[in-house]
């Protein structure tokens, strides 16, 4: 969605109102937060899939939504158009889909895993639908997680407050 702000110009409009780019960031993140988290609640749904913590699920698929929405932010703030964002993506996707990988070849140590960022989205959903874990189980990495999603905001607000300065200095 910024991607596509940005090329059509569209975003630049949208802060000559009394927005700026941190409230229009935020409005973006905040909505993909929203549709995330509901298309990810309506997967358990339409599978029946909550299993014994559904809280629990639903609260880990919102930290997880707010973790894909933070990073979705940033992506939009450094790519230009949708042929970057295209081939970032592509160039990156193993980075997101590592853990996943390691987890479908048990042989691997699965501790590999720890060193990408989605382990920490991956790791507690597994561990609450498939070992029944509880929320002291996955406290650890839900922490990680949090901590994730902390430093991915307050990338974005610093980044924000670059672009507002940089926009003022060019009006």
């Amino acid at each position: 969605s910024l991607v596509d702000d940005k090329t059509k110009h569209t975003l630049r409009a949208v802060v000559t109102t009394p927005a700026t780019f941190a409230e229009t960031f935020l409005a973006k993140g905040l909505l993909g937060v929203a549709l995330a988290w509901f298309i990810g609640v309506l997967i358990l749904i339409l599978n029946n899939a909550f299993g014994a913590q559904p809280l629990l699920l639903v609260g880990v698929i919102g930290l997880s939504a707010a973790f894909s929405a933070a990073f979705g932010v940033i992506l939009g703030i450094f790519v230009k158009d949708t042929n970057a964002l295209f081939a970032t993506m592509k160039l990156i996707g193993i980075l997101l889909y590592a853990p996943a990988l390691i987890y479908l070849f048990p042989d691997l140590p699965q501790a590999i895993a720890q060193v990408f960022p989605t382990y920490y989205v991956i790791a507690p959903i597994v561990a609450i639908t498939q070992e029944g874990a509880t929320f002291a189980d996955v406290l650890p990495d839900l922490a990680v997680l949090v901590t994730f999603i902390a430093a991915m905001v307050a990338g974005i607000a610093y980044l924000s407050g670059q672009i507002e300065r940089r926009e003022l200095i060019r009006a």
